[in-house]
């Protein structure tokens, strides 16, 4: 597990430096575009392709190693299964089949995620400070950090109905019955309503990440000579960072469902 593990984060730093190397990219292309010179644009799309092309093999070579990591992760929680399986818990076969198989995958998903979007914020705050102005940093990262404490607020009853939807929906298969279906019924429909206010948000949140970072850096633009391209390379880096720090706000539901998978495990005794 551990090799596959490294050659994801070999694969991250590539995808990094490669999504770095575009924001300088669009700065350059921007200004051809800009003083409507045909060659160099045509240059910089052949250029942008390229990249784009590699980008693609990269992700989905992160995305197979991630897989393959999480395979190997089940195996060895499924021989401890064997080992500390209870038959007191109710319906114990299909809880160990079904959480060993998720759990892997989701910590692999926000793990991987998680070390990406931090590592995607160094490079690219320096990358801002060093550009532009360490003020465009703290402004978008207030931002960021306000609206993470708000999804908190909203999707912290997630992670408890979760539980309970998994509780219920097993008590239900165990004993066919109509109270139990009615419980079920009834936890899925809160799950529903709070996962709608939690999108809600998310979706609000995803609008204004297009236009806060304009909104920053519109000023500059307008009362000094920056040019075109510097505006666009400033709007990717702010939009890069805005988006890395809202990568609990985009998974909150993710993180909610591996808290509940880990603490049926812990139940278990197979974490």
């Amino acid at each position: 597990m551990r090799k596959f593990i490294v050659a994801m984060g070999v694969l991250g730093i590539l995808e990094i430096s490669l999504v770095l190397y575009l924001t300088w990219w669009k700065e350059i292309f921007w200004n051809y575009v800009a003083t409507k010179n045909i060659d160099g644009f045509i240059q910089y799309l052949i250029i942008f392709t390229m990249v784009a092309l590699a980008l693609c093999v990269i992700v989905a070579s992160a995305t197979y190693m991630s897989t393959r990591a999480a395979i190997k992760w089940r195996e060895i929680l499924n021989s401890r299964a064997h080992i500390h399986k209870s038959s007191n818990i109710e319906n114990v076969n299909q809880r160990i089949q079904e959480d060993c198989s998720k759990y892997p995958d989701l910590v692999m998903t926000i793990g991987y995620g998680v070390a990406r979007a931090i590592a995607y914020l160094v490079v690219f705050s320096i990358a801002l400070c060093a550009q532009f102005s360490w003020v465009y940093l703290i402004l978008i990262t207030g931002y960021a950090i306000i609206a993470t404490g708000i999804a908190r607020g909203i999707g912290n009853p997630l992670i408890k109905l979760n539980y309970q939807a998994q509780q219920t929906e097993a008590t239900y298969r165990n004993r066919l019955s109509a109270p139990n279906f009615k419980e079920c019924i009834l936890i899925q429909l809160n799950l529903a309503k709070k996962l709608k206010h939690l999108q809600y948000f998310q979706s609000l949140y995803g609008q204004l990440g297009v236009v806060i970072p304009l909104l920053i850096i519109a000023p500059a633009y307008f009362t000094t000579g920056m040019l075109l391209g510097s505006l666009m390379q400033a709007n990717s880096i702010m939009s890069t960072i805005t988006d890395n720090l809202s990568y609990g706000i985009n998974n909150f539901d993710i993180y909610n469902k591996l808290l509940s998978c880990r603490k049926r495990l812990t139940e278990l005794e197979i974490l």
